[in-house]
């Protein structure tokens, strides 16, 4: 079984040791196990290894020393980043019963459903990073045509994003809307950009160039975010709140779409002297379904519609009805009484007689 041995730590010329008693005496043959663990701090000044001075000193006057054993261990800095996404609602299904999407909106819930894609990079260690760039390239216009619009960024934990252009350029009033409780966790720290306004642009009647959208054939926002120091087990989360355009898409009834957002990351230092052979850094893809449903009739025409078409057909067939009388399609032929039966059968028999 083991044992603990008792040692004592020194500082020798500047040279760490453990000094560790072996047992005295130590008979001819004996052989030992003995094993040190050690917990090393401070590695960000590191160099690309550690050099362990191993030695037995005896109390013998004849050969006191051992040979020395070197031991090398190196020091490597690696770091697994994991990038996740979560769109919500995942896919969104045209039309909406009773709603129809204004000319001049003024509240954001004028223009179409909130859609919300939430990215998260999380440092699965073991080592930490310094500084990484996480972009995205969010799915906002078609030419002169709002796709998903951008209401405002969101984020948690050491991270800081811009834009290459302004949120919510209409300046459409925020709606007070509660996050469901699966996207509570990652929201702490809110950024609410200042409104700018300028004319709408007309929206025309085109055709898209493909079913999937994404930043190759359609104009894309840009946010640029720099994340800060993460060190193993810690995360920093992106949460872009936007707004379907409905109009753009009601135009085109009855074509689905995925609008897909794109975001890489980078990660351009480490806290460490020695770099590894390269930097991690990985790019994904997150889309937003749109399709198209058949609504519910019963909430889509009012009941007084109903009883007017019902009042409506009554009146037709009493009209029909009336023509048909007119006509005198009502005015048929009476079957022939027993009194003329019995006079046309006598006046058969007399004409037989005279013949």
């Amino acid at each position: 079984s083991l044992s603990q041995l008792n040692c004592e730590y020194k500082m020798v010329n500047e040279s760490r040791m453990v000094v560790c008693d072996l047992g005295n005496p130590m008979v001819a043959g004996t052989e030992l196990s003995v094993g040190l663990r050690f917990s090393v701090q401070r590695l960000d000044d590191a160099g690309p290894k550690i050099s362990f001075e191993l030695e037995i000193h005896s109390s013998n006057k004849d050969n006191s020393n051992s040979n020395p054993v070197s031991l090398n261990l190196s020091i490597v800095a690696k770091a697994q980043l994991d990038l996740r996404g979560v769109s919500h609602p995942s896919q969104v299904v045209l039309p909406f019963p009773r709603w129809e999407p204004k000319e001049k909106p003024v509240k954001e819930d004028d223009v179409g459903p909130q859609v919300t894609h939430i990215y998260e990079l999380h440092n699965s260690g073991p080592s930490s990073i310094q500084e990484a760039e996480l972009q995205v390239g969010w799915p906002s216009r078609f030419r002169d045509e709002n796709l998903l619009y951008a209401m405002e960024i969101q984020t948690d934990g050491p991270i800081s994003c811009r834009t290459n252009t302004s949120l919510n350029p209409l300046g459409l009033q925020i709606s007070a809307l509660q996050d469901t409780p699966e996207l509570l966790g990652f929201l702490r720290n809110t950024t609410a950009p200042p409104p700018h306004r300028h004319k709408r642009a007309v929206s025309k009647a085109q055709s898209y160039s493909g079913k999937t959208l994404n930043c190759t054939n359609i104009s894309c926002l840009r946010i640029i975010c720099v994340v800060g120091r993460l060190d193993r087990g810690q995360s920093a989360v992106v949460k872009i709140r936007s707004r379907l355009w409905a109009h753009t898409f009601l135009q085109r009834r009855n074509d689905p779409y995925i609008l897909n957002s794109t975001v890489s990351f980078m990660v351009t230092a480490m806290p460490y002297r020695i770099q590894p052979p390269t930097l991690p850094q990985h790019a994904t893809s997150m889309g937003t379904l749109v399709l198209w449903g058949t609504p519910d009739v019963s909430f889509a025409v009012p009941l007084w519609v109903i009883i007017l078409a019902i009042l409506l057909g009554l009146l037709v067939l009493a009209m029909l009805t009336l023509a048909m009388w007119k006509c005198g399609f009502f005015d048929r032929a009476r079957p022939p009484a027993d009194d003329d039966v019995s006079d046309q059968e006598q006046l058969t028999s007399d004409q037989t007689g005279d013949a």
